[in-house]
């Protein structure tokens, strides 16, 4: 199943069109977006949350966090059903059926085939203690070990140079693995990416419905890109930390907020919907 992607004329600006009657999910990334990169605040989007609860909007978690770290968090974001987490590498369907394109140990087997000069200059999470995620997260113990339970995805930082860091997405590509960038870190994952992600999750979704959805997407980082693009309306949080702008094909027409984090998300949520939350 194929989602078109976002339309590309910047003579009109999809956020702003007339809704349609199709039913409606959004994705949506969490770092950066739905919630502040500093405290992992969600207060500034909560009233954006209740109006699509109200209006029985889906929304679909799709980020690099894990399961175990969704689990904790959907609860407080008031949101059930499935997920996507691992920038598209594991995919939760809403009947609990749990998809990863690989595993954590066989990205270790390619992990330890690098040459020593670039595996040098990563710091994998794997490399960490609990105390030492918690640290470069700012996550509290228990969310920091949530966060280092990875299925599928090997978070890093690079300590090279640019070029030694192209060596490595060249070795990589011969595991059919890619690096992908997110907020802070720098991810291993296979080549699903969350748009892929999406497509798979839409393609379980759909026999169970009359119509295709109007898809949502939002996302601050250059791991969101993909999924941006192929949705029918879709906003760029901003993030003073990230370029992500400038991967946008330049005559894109997608919604690029003023904020940054929850407010951000309120303020691309208000503009979907039509609505303004005072």
């Amino acid at each position: 199943m194929t989602i078109p992607k976002a339309m590309l004329n910047s003579e009109a600006n999809p956020l702003s069109a007339n809704p349609s009657d199709r039913p409606v999910i959004v994705f949506t990334d969490l770092d950066g977006t739905l919630l502040d990169h500093n405290g992992y605040s969600l207060e500034a989007a909560k009233p954006a949350l209740t109006a699509l609860g109200e209006k029985n909007i889906k929304v679909v978690p799709t980020t690099s966090k894990t399961l175990a770290e969704l689990d904790a968090l959907m609860p407080v974001l008031g949101l059930t059903g499935g997920a996507i987490g691992e920038n598209g590498a594991v995919i939760r369907f809403d009947d609990g059926e749990i998809d990863c394109v690989l595993s954590r140990p066989e990205i270790a087997m390619c992990l330890a085939r690098l040459p020593d000069k670039i595996r040098a200059a990563m710091q994998c999470f794997c490399d960490m203690t609990t105390d030492e995620i918690a640290a470069l997260t700012g996550l509290d113990p228990k969310s920091a070990a949530q966060a280092g339970a990875r299925e599928a995805s090997e978070p890093f930082l690079w300590h090279g140079a640019p070029s030694a860091l192209t060596e490595l997405q060249q070795a990589l590509a011969a595991d059919d693995l890619q690096v992908t960038q997110g907020g802070r870190f720098f991810h291993i994952v296979p080549l699903r990416d969350k748009a892929a992600a999406m497509n798979e999750f839409l393609a379980r979704l759909l026999p169970l419905s009359e119509q295709r959805p109007e898809i949502w997407a939002l996302g601050d980082g250059p791991n969101d890109v993909a999924m941006l693009l192929a949705a029918d309306r879709a906003a760029l949080i901003a993030n003073r930390h990230l370029d992500t702008q400038s991967l946008l094909p330049p005559n894109h027409n997608l919604h690029v907020t003023a904020r940054e984090g929850a407010a951000g998300w309120r303020d691309a949520i208000a503009v979907l919907l039509g609505q303004d939350f005072g």
